[in-house]
Formats: structure tokens, C-alpha cells, sequence
């Protein structure tokens, strides 16, 4: 079974989400973690591996910092190094294991053409929002909560089975 690697460049993909592009304004942090509260839920359901991938390169002092939330790898660049040259390198890592998909996530021209030389495949940030919007719209409905008569053992049965109890019930 092919696994699939999904790399996102998470400034951009924050800077092109309506909702996270309000809350950025607001406060950095809080864009962040709601990405990552998202991300989090997409690869829960569709069970890929997600990395998010920040820019830190103009940090002075940063290390490159690495971090997994329920599963989801958090990366922040070091000093001097970009998100979209740790992407490139990553790409170059993960396009050479066999029965893996590489996809990544940015709407940077640039970057995707890179990327797509490298061997990964392209999702616009405008795609990724829509199957993540599709995605979460999903594991709401997945998660609604039966209704009594659902819950009924009686309710659960073929037929078949119904039709076979009822007999017996009759002996």
C-alpha cells in the first residue's frame, strides 16, 4: 500500500486561508495552532502524514526546531535556511523511499516547480483548503450521534435474522 507524504509550507498556506489570514492579524501564534488543529484532524481522517513546515530563517539563533502533535511533525527552518529549502531537501528524502506519494503544499510558482522537478506533486493552498474543508465536513458527519431508534438492536438486524427471531419468539 502506497503511503503519502503531505508537506506544507505553512506561512503560505496561512497567508492564503481567509480564516487564518484573519487570525495571523491578530496573533501569529494563534494562526499557527489552528493550522496545525486542522492538519491535525485531516491526517487523522485521511491518514496521511502531515509535516508543516515554518519559515525561521530570519530568527536570530534558531535552531531548527522540530515538534509532533498527535502524529503531525511541526518544523521551524534554522537561522539562514528558508521553509522552502527545507521542503526541497525533505522532497529529495522522501521521493527516494519506494511506495510513497509526496505531495506538496504551497501556492508559490516557484516552489512548486521545484518541487514538481524533484519528483512530488503540486496542491495549490486554495486546493488544500477545499479537501480539508471536504474532509472535515466528512468526519462532522462521521461523527453525528445516532439516533435512538439507530441504537436499537431490533433496528440493526437483516431481514432475515428479524424474521427468524420472531419465529422462535412465536414457539
Amino acid at each position: 500500500m502506497r503511503k503519502t507524504v503531505l508537506l506544507v509550507d505553512g506561512y503560505n498556506i496561512i497567508n492564503s486561508w481567509p480564516e487564518l489570514s484573519r487570525l495571523k492579524s491578530d496573533n501569529l501564534q494563534r494562526a499557527r495552532d489552528k493550522l496545525v488543529e486542522l492538519m491535525i484532524n485531516y491526517a487523522g481522517f485521511t491518514g496521511r502524514h502531515v509535516v508543516i513546515v515554518f519559515d525561521a530563517h530570519q530568527v536570530k539563533g534558531a535552531v531548527g526546531d522540530r515538534e509532533v502533535f498527535n502524529g503531525v511533525e511541526v518544523l521551524f527552518s534554522r537561522e539562514g535556511e528558508t521553509a522552502d529549502e527545507v521542503i526541497e531537501k525533505m522532497v529529495g528524502e522522501y521521493t527516494t523511499e519506494q511506495e510513497q506519494d509526496v505531495y506538496v503544499a504551497t501556492s508559490d510558482w516557484t516552489e512548486q516547480r521545484i518541487v514538481f522537478g524533484k519528483g512530488a506533486y503540486r496542491v495549490s493552498a486554495r486546493e488544500l483548503y477545499h479537501e480539508v474543508e471536504e474532509t472535515l465536513l466528512k468526519l462532522k458527519e462521521w461523527e453525528k450521534p445516532e439516533s435512538i431508534s439507530d441504537r436499537l438492536l431490533v433496528n440493526r438486524l437483516s431481514e432475515k435474522v428479524r424474521k427468524l427471531l420472531d419465529i422462535r419468539r412465536k414457539r
